[in-house]
């Protein structure tokens, strides 16, 4: 017997204090029927902007309120779907007609903005959260399992948004984005990129590598926002890492 993979797809409403009332969107749930590819769990954007719009035409009609409309990937970075720009086309759609009011978002762990389609697809959003938690080379690869030199080239092409949000978690262990040489990195790196904002994020970083780490501690962190904020005057805010699905 076929065990048939069907993720689900749209959660929420949730209440969340950084994002408001938010209905998240996974637009890489893991399908293996209606797929983009024989090979693939991503589904067909069909399938996930039909279910999207499902949702939030009974939310309207329901006389719902949404804040923010938040796009998320898990069995892959939303930015990896091949169908991202026709997908976001869409969804800018259907929040202008049934969530006039609410913000587009999305969100992304990726470490590759070279390519056009998703420059383009990335700036139809309102904002576009994207983790960037590494000051060093090393850190950077430690982190993510990504080449080191790919830091510059990720650096460079942040440079070109202007409506990014940097997320960030500071941790300890195995790698450690707290020592001296970490955090002034990333401060200048932050300074080169000008977000809108960064948050900073209590919880665990992304780690496919598998190492060992624990949260800073809290006054770890506030050093690390105090020099951000008020030396550099650059807008930093903690935040819970709060789930966006259900």
């Amino acid at each position: 017997m076929t065990t048939v993979t069907s993720t689900q797809i749209v959660h929420g409403p949730l209440v969340t204090e950084r994002l408001g009332r938010v209905l998240t969107v996974d637009l890489c749930a893991a399908h293996d029927h209606m797929s983009v590819a024989k090979d693939s769990v991503l589904p067909r954007s069909s399938l996930v902007v039909t279910t999207a719009a499902t949702k939030m035409i009974e939310l309207s009609k329901a006389g719902e309120k949404l804040q923010s409309i938040v796009i998320v990937g898990t069995s892959a970075d939303p930015t990896e779907h091949p169908d991202l720009r026709d997908a976001t086309e869409n969804f800018r759609a259907l929040c202008d007609k049934w969530f006039p009011r609410a913000k587009l978002y999305l969100q992304t762990r990726s470490v590759d903005f070279a390519s056009y389609d998703v420059r383009a697809a990335l700036s139809i959003y309102d904002r576009v959260f994207v983790r960037y938690e590494w000051g060093t080379t090393k850190g950077f690869s430690a982190l993510t399992g990504a080449k080191g030199t790919q830091l510059a080239s990720l650096t460079k092409d942040l440079h070109y948004f202007d409506h990014l949000i940097l997320e960030a978690s500071f941790y300890r262990g195995s790698a450690d984005n707290t020592k001296d040489t970490e955090v002034k990195g990333w401060v200048k790196r932050v300074q080169e990129i000008k977000p809108i904002a960064v948050h900073i994020l209590k919880g665990m970083p992304h780690n496919p590598k598998g190492a060992k780490v624990r949260q800073a501690p809290d006054g770890a962190i506030s050093s690390i926002m105090e020099e951000l904020t008020e030396t550099h005057g650059l807008a930093a805010t903690l935040h819970e890492d709060e789930a966006l699905m259900s």
